[in-house]
């Protein structure tokens, strides 16, 4: 998943005062823990409970609070934002497509350059469930998901003057999409790939989110939602909604929202949560999420498929990331945000 820097912002005290970025190491934990539920699913899968398909949520969430604190509150400016975006992700995005589709080939994973096309152009979550799918690529549905409400939100940002009008619009497009997603899947029966896979659907855990940071924002979230065990008790209950036995459609009309609720409640958390996701390993963690996210896909395939050894796969996954962290993913934005 694509990596926004995990930053509160400081409301302006007035119009040309901007709003103050200043990093939150508890955001980047959270991050953390979103890539370590990932990780933990497809490499330890846990009885009962999808943890990758969770772990997802945890992200989806984080991006719908930073992109509305960041579109909405500070009113960055799109143009730049976007050149941001694209440093952030698209380099590392690159190298990984153009490495896989040449180290795969010839095993069970490979796949051509159709596939590698939608992946290169954030059309694979529509594509792998219409047209084609690779294995190896599968996990760039939720990239795709993420970079169409980039494009959604700036369009909204742009063009709906005042807040006051964006929550509402932003609370009934998520309403819309989630009785979408409940309509696939219970109405007319399709899985949860042709379901979940989809924009129109599973924008909705971003919206929800940015509705209740812009909330937040403003002023007008419930002091019930601002307790000091809110986060931990809304996060607790999403992942007791998450379990395999609660129906599909259940976990993103009940649980996804308790999600948004968390993540935008950890400002008011106790020190005891802000500091665990404020640590050393889960904000490390959280640094090097995109990358691992990116590539643990093909190697959590050999796990699933053909038995591989879970340890030297998630090994594996480690070094390649380290070195798309360190080689491609930093180098690449920081000479991009500097010369472009």
């Amino acid at each position: 998943m694509t990596d926004i820097s995990a930053t509160h912002v400081v409301p302006p005290r007035s119009v040309a005062d901007k709003g103050v970025r200043t990093r939150l190491a508890y955001l980047d934990g959270w991050r953390g823990l979103s890539i370590a539920l990932v990780l933990i699913g497809h490499f330890f899968p846990v009885p009962g409970i999808n943890l990758g398909v969770l772990g997802v949520e945890f992200f989806f969430v984080l991006s719908g609070r930073l992109m509305a604190e960041i579109l909405f509150i500070e009113r960055y400016p799109l143009k730049k934002f976007f050149k941001r975006r694209f440093s952030r992700i698209y380099p590392a995005l690159l190298i990984f497509v153009v490495v896989t589709l040449i180290a795969l080939s010839g095993t069970f994973v490979a796949f051509k350059w159709k596939a590698a096309l939608t992946a290169l152009t954030f059309t694979y979550n529509y594509a792998g469930i219409l047209v084609t799918r690779a294995g190896a690529l599968d996990h760039i549905w939720s990239l795709c998901v993420e970079e169409h409400a980039y494009i959604i939100l700036a369009l909204i940002s742009a063009t709906v003057p005042g807040r006051n009008r964006v929550i509402p619009l932003l609370v009934t497009l998520a309403l819309l999409a989630m009785a979408n997603g409940a309509v696939s899947y219970w109405v007319f029966r399709l899985d949860y790939e042709h379901t979940y896979w989809r924009t129109d659907v599973h924008i909705a855990s971003i919206l929800l989110s940015a509705s209740i940071c812009l909330l937040k924002a403003e002023g007008r979230l419930p002091a019930v939602f601002m307790g000091r065990h809110v986060a931990l008790a809304a996060s607790v209950g999403a992942v007791v909604l998450f379990l395999d036995p609660v129906s599909t459609p259940i976990h993103y009309l009940l649980a996804v929202p308790l999600l948004a609720l968390a993540v935008n409640a950890l400002d008011f958390s106790s020190r005891t949560l802000s500091g665990l996701l404020s640590s050393w390993p889960m904000a490390t963690l959280g640094l090097w999420s995109y990358s691992l996210y990116l590539w643990q896909q093909p190697f959590y395939k050999f796990v699933y498929e053909q038995g591989s050894n879970p340890w030297l796969m998630l090994a594996c996954v480690f070094a390649c990331a380290l070195c798309s962290y360190y080689v491609v993913e930093r180098p690449a934005r920081e000479w991009l945000n500097r010369n472009w």
